[in-house]
């Protein structure tokens, strides 16, 4: 097996490599089983220089880790394991260096563990991957054989530790810091794809604990993709880290499938599925049968245990026959706990389905979910610890929800629950909003212990009718049906991702060795290349189509290239990283020549065209003449000029990133797409179809982490500009379109919808799962809106925090008063929505029809919801803001200004009371408004 080499010129780390060869078109590593994109890699594990071997008795950890320096040390890149059976037979030592107390006095020490592979920054380890539940469970293709490690005493060793916690002023945290051993130790900007990872000597009668098999000790950006965990004992650990990224994976682990700690940026978890069938079906030997494998992960294993995450994007996670499907809580030694979106979570046949020790404030939205255990056990149980929030949307329930939490609201809206033998509701303490939800049966609904404070239904029961058992002492129960209350629930069944992933049609690739600065320095490059790789893309273009592919190393391009139809441009990335993490970056003064940010993108797909796994960085974004506060204007880096573009991790340190919305872009996708952009960030509009906008992930410090030695990138930090400049994303026409698992720190306008400036039409129906804005002045705007606009957004965090702006909300629907820009008609609906931060004013309505179907307001601003000219409606919500003093002004939960306009309020909580400042009598109604008052 060789990778493709068309040419190789060997440079000096310091050296701009230059070559005056021909290029030769080559074919992408074949491999023995279908893969989503073309194969590309220079480093091939068992090519003689490394030697590794698929055979059995060899130790395959010194060739393995010789391949995977070599990636390194030549600037990142893809190590390639052909089909095989690999084994790995002995370790290597690596010290960890924790900040522990010795009495009042700080001191550091060395902490000994054992690993077998070493994963460097920019370097992935890639196999040949059979997709088991397409082979009748069979594990084939690139299996790494793990023959040490076998009842270690450090497989998941901790010690005392202290931090200092950046998220909150700084403050010293008390923690245990993980020493473990592990299999593969994944730094930041690593990957493992495309692999199965195999314990032969694990014996289901005698089970003996294993270190770690995948693990992130620190940093950013560690992923695995399409791996299967045949029988870890411990899988994949993730702590103190940010932006892991775990998708397309199976998982059987004997303990714990996935474990994370202190993610401080939003970590992914994507279609995975933890389950003992992976082991017992592989067909490997030894393997045992189904009902053994399953016996012992219902009697010992976790299939998801999340601490401390701020903000964790969990979706499509599958669990069957474990003792506890997920669990949520504290981190170990102190009380920060974690917040959470939960899509699409299928919990079975687990004795707990999901455990929630601790929730932070801001809480976990749940929806589109099932959860079902059991004769005897919980789909859900609230620990005694829990006082917040967490919202179920859309969830079916088999077995009952028990809560034994302090205080806090737990919501249910358009739920199902089926628990034939016991209550299905039994609640001991705290709040519960049930509605628009079903029971199976006509009795053994809900029962309320001693200490509850409130159980508050509309609409909710077996045939109109709710059952309820009231133990408690002075619960207030407020019971209500009626027709007027009906709306349409969540949607279901919402595509998220694409069928087939788009690549070139042709597998040929063209290696291309262009002048560069690599190594760990601080040198950019000189010399640009714009011409001699728009050469190559054009000869691509003329041999059929296929990759232009860059090794690892600094580029200058000053002129704008166009990629062609058919021809995708190519980095060393096979997998999400950020900017610190090195790589293939193109770097560029370029900012439009003469027609300045109305010029020409430095970057160009024509129809069918794509780019992928690179950094793009504008160099002077904020110097010769240009400032943090007042940065480059330029064109684009991005845009799309046809149909079926595709952008696929790609980072960037610029003022605009993609445009979409300049040409008809039908059929584009994109899929991480990260960085900081000073004005803009992904705007997509010209009657574009069938789009899909995944993983956007915005933050500032994307320009202000560099990698080891600088490497040439700018170091920029934008974050006060971007609250008062930034519109991150931006829609306009466009029908059909996928936005999924999007996430933007720092911008004026996190979401932004408006009329298109190319066909004059207004957005249409869309569907938003899972997004994020923080750090933002207005976290959602809707600018533009006609009768035919439909808005519905799922799981959303939107979070204002204190900026430069004198106002600031959730959300602004229309930029003022009664505005002819929004239709009266128009509407925004939003499911499960988490709103924190330090609004002005929670929301501001001044058209349209706004629907908020389940919110925790944490912070609600004064008034929380301020309507100037619309219709608003607040179902299932939480206002969780303390109000003090007298209810009048603006010092309240809601605000009604003008005539012709109405707020409803049905099945809410208030932490205060209710609260509302009124000039229209009786255009404030719901089930929440005393009758004096409506």
């Amino acid at each position: 097996m060789m990778a493709i080499v068309a040419m190789f010129i060997t440079a000096s780390a310091n050296a701009q490599a230059v070559t005056n060869k021909q290029p030769t078109i080559h074919r992408s590593v074949k491999t023995m089983y279908p893969t989503k994109d073309w194969v590309v890699a220079d480093y091939v594990v068992t090519d003689p220089k490394f030697g590794a071997k698929a055979r059995a008795g060899f130790d395959n950890r010194a060739a393995f880790q010789a391949a995977i320096d070599a990636a390194y040390n030549n600037g990142g890149g893809v190590v390639y394991i052909p089909a095989g059976n690999y084994e790995f037979r002995s370790t290597q030592a690596g010290t960890r260096n924790v900040r522990v107390r010795k009495g009042t006095e700080e001191v550091r020490k060395d902490f000994e563990y054992q690993y077998v592979l070493n994963l460097p920054t920019s370097v992935q380890l890639r196999g040949d991957w059979a997709d088991p539940e397409l082979h009748q469970g069979k594990v084939l293709g690139t299996i790494l054989e793990v023959r040490v490690g076998k009842d270690a005493p450090n497989y998941n060793g901790t010690v005392e530790s202290w931090w200092n916690d950046a998220q909150a002023g700084n403050a010293l945290r008390t923690t245990h810091t993980s020493i473990a051993d592990r299999f593969i130790n994944m730094n930041p900007g690593t990957g493992v794809t495309n692999l199965s990872i195999w314990y032969p000597e694990q014996d289901i009668d005698n089970v003996k604990p294993y270190p770690w098999t995948l693990y992130q000790p620190d940093g950013d950006c560690v992923t695995m993709e399409r791996v299967t965990l045949v029988n870890s004992y411990n899988g994949f650990y993730s702590a103190p880290s940010e932006l892991h990224y775990v998708l397309n994976s199976y998982i059987t682990a004997l303990n714990t499938g996935v474990e994370v700690h202190i993610c401080t940026d939003i970590g992914r978890i994507e279609n995975v599925k933890i389950s003992p069938r992976y082991w017992a079906h592989s067909g490997l030997p030894g393997s045992p049968s189904l009902a053994k494998v399953a016996g012992y992960t219902k009697a010992n294993g976790t299939g998801f245990n999340m601490h401390r995450s701020d903000w964790e994007y969990v979706s499509k996670l599958y669990v069957n026959d474990y003792k506890t499907g997920m669990w949520v809580g504290r981190e170990p030694g102190y009380f920060d706990t974690p917040n959470a979106q939960f899509y699409e979570i299928h919990i079975k046949n687990c004795d707990t389905g999901i455990f929630v020790q601790a929730v932070n404030p801001y809480g976990l939205l749940i929806s589109n979910s099932t959860f079902e255990t059991e004769k005897n056990g919980k789909a859900v149980y609230f620990y005694d610890d829990f006082k917040t929030s967490v919202q179920f949307n859309g969830v079916d329930f088999t077995g009952p929800i028990v809560s034994d939490g302090s205080d806090g609201v737990i919501s249910f809206e358009n739920c199902t629950f089926n628990s034939p033998n016991e209550y299905a509701l039994k609640i001991n303490k705290g709040n519960v909003l049930l509605t628009q939800s079903a029971f199976k049966g006509p009795a053994g609904h809900v029962w309320l212990g001693q200490d509850v404070s409130t159980l508050k239904s509309v609409n909710s029961g077996y045939n109109g009718k709710l059952d309820i058992k009231n133990d408690s002492r002075s619960a207030k129960v407020e019971i209500k049906s009626g027709k007027e209350y009906v709306f349409a629930p969540i949607p279901k069944n919402v595509v998220t991702d694409i069928k087939v992933h788009p690549r070139p049609a042709s597998d040929k690739v063209l290696r291309v060795d262009l002048p560069r600065v690599t190594g760990f320095n601080n040198e950019q490059p000189t010399e640009d290349v714009s011409a001699l790789l728009q050469a190559a893309l054009n000869n691509m273009k003329a041999a059929g189509g296929g990759t232009v592919y860059l090794p690892g190393g600094r580029y200058l391009v000053n002129n704008p290239i166009k990629i062609p139809s058919g021809v995708e441009l190519r980095g060393t990335w096979d997998v999400q990283h950020h900017t610190q993490n090195g790589g293939v970056g193109l770097f560029t003064t370029y900012a439009g020549g003469a027609a300045g940010e109305k010029g020409p993108s430095l970057i160009q797909l024509a129809a069918g065209a794509g780019i992928r796994g690179l950094t793009i960085a504008q160099l002077n974004i904020a110097t010769d003449g240009a400032t943090a506060e007042n940065p480059r204007k330029t064109p684009f880096l991005i845009q799309g000029q046809g149909q079926n573009v595709y952008i696929v991790n790609i980072t960037s340190i610029g003022d605009k990133g993609l445009d979409l919305a300049s040409f008809n872009s039908s059929g584009h996708y994109v899929d991480y797409f990260a960085g900081v952009l000073a004005r803009a960030g992904i705007w997509v509009g010209g009657g574009a179809k069938f789009g899909f906008i995944r993983n956007m992930q915005l933050n500032p410090h994307y320009g202000s982490r560099l990698p080891q030695g600088g490497q040439g990138y700018p170091r920029v930090s934008l974050s006060r500009f971007l609250q008062s400049n930034c519109s991150a994303l931006k829609f306009a026409d466009i029908k059909n379109q996928t936005i999924f698992n999007n996430f933007v720190y720092g911008s004026f306008y996190g979401l932004h919808f408006l009329k298109d400036a190319i066909t004059g039409k207004y957005p249409g129906e869309m569907t938003v799962i899972g997004h994020g804005s923080d750090g933002c002045s207005y976290s959602l705007f809707v600018e533009d809106a006609d009768q035919n606009t439909k808005l519905i957004a799922i799981n959303s965090e939107l979070v204002c925090t204190r900026t430069a702006e004198p106002v600031r909300s959730y959300i602004l629907m229309g930029g003022e008063a009664n505005t002819g820009k929004v239709h009266r008609d128009a509407q925004l609906i939003l499911y499960n929505t988490a709103f924190w931060g330090s609004p002005t004013i929670g929301a501001i309505i001044n058209n349209g029809t706004v629907r908020f179907q389940q919110a925790n307001f944490q912070r609600s601003g004064a008034p929380g919801i301020d309507n100037r000219g619309g219709k608003v409606h607040v179902y299932s919500s939480y206002f969780a803001q303390k109000m003090t003093g007298e209810a009048t002004g603006n010092n309240v939960y809601t605000k009604l200004h003008a005539a012709n306009i109405s707020t409803e309020l049905t099945n809410n909580a208030y932490i205060s009371g209710y609260s509302e400042s009124n000039t229209q009598a009786g255009k404030i109604y719901g089930t929440d408004i005393a009758p004096d008052k409506k």
